[in-house]
């Protein structure tokens, strides 16, 4: 179990590249899983190698997701208001279906979009208000959206201000980014991922629920 952070608007052309690149490996594997080749064989071994290789080049081509455990996802919140880029914000409430003449057996089980029943759209309309909310002027990423599994959507307003944070507090104490780099090898993933995401509408996070 762990987090899974999503760009809000995929960059041109990803969805397509990585949808290319996932069928070469696909086919990487059926190819390697259909020789009837001792593990050790040297067919056998050129066959996983491009298993790997194509591995690799559909994973180059996905930036719009970034992974952590739940592990790392505490070690990441730790860090961050360290540096100052976390804030204490208190959401809206979570609309109710019932405010909008629905109910939640609709609001999940009615279609997509505008083939779902006026209510329904309004209601959907409320609750994505409410997982994007930020305060007027954010100073940070609000500390609840990086956690739960509700699809907390991140703003780029809030995204810059983390970021802005981060470079004073970087500046401050250099010494402390080395160590932090030297025990958590993902941070400067994860600090380019904010940037990227913050060219890209935002991003919402996935997590495990919170109990």
């Amino acid at each position: 179990m762990g987090y899974y952070m999503y760009l809000v608007r995929s960059p041109e052309g990803e969805d397509a590249a990585y949808e290319a690149a996932s069928t070469s490996f696909d086919e990487a594997v059926k190819h390697r899983d259909g020789l009837d080749l001792p593990h050790g064989h040297p067919e056998y071994q050129a066959a996983q190698a491009e298993v790997i290789r194509a591995y690799d080049a559909m994973e180059s081509v996905r930036t719009t997701l970034f992974y952590l455990t739940t592990w790392a996802m505490s070690e990441c919140r730790a860090l961050m208001d360290h540096f100052g880029m976390l804030v204490a914000a208190q959401p809206p409430d979570r609309p109710a279906p019932e405010s909008y003449g629905t109910t939640s057996g609709e609001a999940v089980l009615a279609p997509a979009g505008d083939a779902a029943p006026v209510q329904v759209q309004q209601f959907r309309k409320s609750l994505d208000e409410r997982l994007s909310w930020t305060p007027p002027q954010p100073q940070g990423i609000a500390a609840h959206k990086l956690g739960g599994d509700e699809g907390w959507t991140v703003t780029p307003g809030e995204i810059r201000a983390a970021l802005a944070a981060y470079e004073t507090g970087r500046a401050t104490n250099p010494a402390l980014l080395s160590e932090v780099i030297e025990d958590v090898n993902w941070w400067p993933d994860w600090i380019d991922y904010l940037k990227h995401a913050a060219t890209h509408d935002g991003f919402r996070t996935y997590g495990p629920p919170i109990t």
